[in-house]
């Protein structure tokens, strides 16, 4: 109706109008198909995540249950056993203390992130009491322990202590004291275990690793859940 100025102009705008939609498709096929890719990355990601993290609890697993000394259980039940016979109140308490040390044990390897400093102490306590029934007289205990408000990973404390009791107090002759001592400074707590036992050459290598498998895990697990040292 406009004649030949409105004819040209309806061209016109037709042609821009067609350069814009086939720019605008290619581009959505385009945007469509990075979209697909993106999500198929995002998914590879998640089972990537979720397959190193079924992994983590694994091997968190195993490192807890690498923590529960066989022997100190078969110690644990035999003396009992005689205790049955000659102090049954003994045996009960005995009993007691070491059903909440293997509660603790178990109920740590479910524990995802770091305890309380006072949760881990009373599972050491619940430790030393049965180790005590089994030394009675010649292994004492001595607490320090005025700074308690701070985490830790759970079966890092008992561990040590452990390992103090074994190759420490248990061998030697004699009365033999462990001391367990915490403090606080403006940069870290520190908690520091001593005994009095036989002692060891602190310039003699350790040797072969594998026998030290849960001073490593401890010192692994202090540095990657709250940034600490052993």
């Amino acid at each position: 109706k406009g004649g030949v100025v409105s004819k040209y102009v309806f061209i016109i705008l037709f042609a821009v109008t067609m350069v814009v939609v086939l720019r605008i498709i290619p581009s959505g096929i385009n945007a469509a198909e990075k979209a697909k890719e993106l999500e198929l990355q995002r998914s590879r990601l998640e089972a990537e995540k979720n397959m190193i993290e079924a992994e983590l609890k694994e091997s968190r697993v195993s490192i807890m249950l690498s923590q529960i000394q066989p022997h100190f259980i078969y110690n644990t039940l035999m003396n009992t056993y005689y205790l049955c016979a000659q102090d049954p109140p003994k045996a009960q308490r005995v009993i007691r203390d070491f059903t909440r040390y293997l509660q603790n044990n178990f109920t740590a390897i479910a524990q995802e992130d770091t305890i309380s400093f006072e949760k881990e102490l009373e599972h050491t306590r619940a430790y030393l009491a049965v180790e005590q029934a089994s030394y009675e007289g010649q292994v004492f205990v001595e607490f320090d322990t005025p700074n308690t408000s701070f985490n830790v990973p759970p079966l890092t404390l008992q561990p040590i202590v452990e390992n103090a009791v074994k190759h420490g107090t248990s061998k030697k002759e004699g009365v033999s004291c462990l001391h367990i001592s915490t403090k606080e400074t403006d940069a870290f707590y520190e908690i520091v275990i001593r005994d009095t036992g036989v002692g060891f050459d602190v310039n003699r290598q350790l040797g072969d690793e594998h026998k030290h498998i849960g001073i490593n895990n401890v010192r692994q697990r202090l540095t990657s859940l709250c940034n600490g040292t052993l």
